[in-house]
């Protein structure tokens, strides 16, 4: 997983970006909390994080209920 990350990083993501994305791809459509968790990134950076990758065309959003 570390040699992913670091191509991602070779790619343009910050180490932050990438760490999200691996445990959005890990986990799937999961909440924001669980992402945060397993990514080891702060609840409110996750977030920035998020819609940076959404802006790239990276990843997408979604509000249940």
């Amino acid at each position: 997983m570390d040699e992913l990350k670091k191509e991602l990083e070779h790619l343009g993501m910050t180490d932050k970006e990438s760490r999200v994305y691996l445990a959005a791809l890990e986990l799937g459509p999961s909440p924001v909390q669980d992402l945060s968790h397993k990514a080891k990134v702060n609840r409110a950076t996750t977030y920035v994080m998020i819609e940076s990758l959404s802006a790239r065309g990276l990843m997408s959003t979604f509000q249940k209920g």
